[in-house]
């Protein structure tokens, strides 16, 4: 299927967003998940299912100032 990642076309074979992070080898930890306009839980990643063409975004925690 064709999502959209970060505002970047994905084409993705697989159906959770765990199974996306896995596929573009993203670490869970320190990142939000965003299916549209409403935010993921780390916990649901595994359920959450995706569609063709949802718009995913992925925030990565940085620190600094």
């Amino acid at each position: 299927m064709k999502i959209i990642v970060n505002n970047e076309e994905v084409v993705f074979d697989g159906a959770t967003v765990a199974e996306l992070l896995a596929h573009l080898g993203v670490s869970a930890e320190g990142i939000a998940v965003a299916a549209g306009t409403k935010i993921v839980p780390a916990a649901a990643w595994g359920d959450h299912l995706l569609s063709q063409n949802d718009n995913i975004t992925i925030i990565r925690a940085t620190q600094g100032g």
